[in-house]
């Protein structure tokens, strides 16, 4: 870090280990720090030359340790549901707008578009129940030869896909494990006959496509989320969850059909996200997992 460099730092409660150590770090370097935070009265919020508030995580007028009881209590405050990742998603479209507004000068013209194109789009009931009868148990005493999921993405759609590995990953309870993997989280994830591959490519062509071929070449179940219900990957899914949104350019030369030219190109992975983070809520609802189940198994390292 320098100090003619600029750090922007998301932490929605703003006492995050890694991003405030990294603030420390070019605020000694005396580089500009602009934070996206909830909490204004932040560690982080205090060491930053700009402080963007981003309402969202309700602990501001709380001390920092009745906010992580208050967590174990599930007491007014849901950090592991849509609503406790209000903040996140705020974020995202904010910094989406921000992006247009380099386009072209007027960033609440874009959230409103935004916010219009998410209104857009209602998820059927069939396509909750697709994925959910389609997803591996968790493993248990009762259950240990349960497979497990690997979701699979690139670009945006893989950020929103790892998003989901890691929430996925909290619904459980104490006795329980459930296995699930981004595909780029190892070097190797083998694939089985039990296992489910949930992969999200709006286009549903090339990498997409063939990666869906093989994972059926081994007895795994595939579930995709695609704009395009005749696409070589739909085609090669046992279910498919059809999103629509996105728009495909022919760019000769490039691995991916797909070049992004303004923020509400990004309308496609903006929904499936809000699907996603739909079904863990009622995935926790329909087995029963509390507030608490999914607190143990939440990052020790953040």
């Amino acid at each position: 870090m320098k100090s003619e460099d600029v750090l922007i730092a998301f932490s929605g409660s703003g006492v995050t280990t890694y991003t405030l150590e990294t603030a420390r770090i070019a605020h000694d370097a005396n580089a500009k720090i602009v934070s996206l935070t909830s909490n204004v009265k932040s560690p982080l919020a205090e060491l930053s030359d700009l402080v963007i508030e981003i309402p969202g995580k309700e602990i501001l007028s709380y001390h920092l340790e009745d906010y992580y009881a208050r967590q174990l209590l599930g007491v007014q405050y849901a950090p592991l549901t849509p609503i406790g990742t209000l903040y996140e998603l705020r974020a995202m479209l904010f910094s989406l707008s921000f992006a247009g507004s380099l386009i072209e000068n007027n960033a609440y013209r874009w959230f409103k578009k935004l916010v219009e194109g998410l209104k857009g789009y209602i998820p059927s009931q069939r396509d909750f129940q697709s994925l959910y009868y389609s997803l591996p148990k968790p493993r248990s005493p009762l259950n240990p030869l349960t497979g497990k999921t690997v979701v699979v993405g690139e670009g945006f759609s893989g950020i929103v896909g790892s998003f989901f590995v890691t929430r996925l990953r909290h619904c459980c309870k104490p006795d329980e494990d459930r296995e699930c993997y981004f595909w780029k989280d190892k070097g190797s994830i083998s694939i089985g006959s039990r296992d489910m591959v949930l992969i999200i490519s709006g286009s549903g062509s090339h990498i997409p496509s063939l990666m869906a071929e093989k994972a059926k070449s081994k007895g795994a179940r595939v579930v995709s989320i695609t704009s395009y219900v005749e696409s070589p990957l739909a085609l090669n899914s046992n279910s498919v969850i059809v999103i629509p949104g996105r728009i495909i350019y022919k760019i000769k030369g490039l691995r991916s059909s797909y070049l992004p030219k303004n923020p509400l190109e990004s309308i496609f992975e903006l929904r499936t996200l809000f699907f996603l983070e739909s079904f863990i809520y009622l995935l926790a609802v329909k087995e029963n997992v509390t507030e608490a189940d999914m607190l143990r198994r939440h990052s020790e390292f953040t």
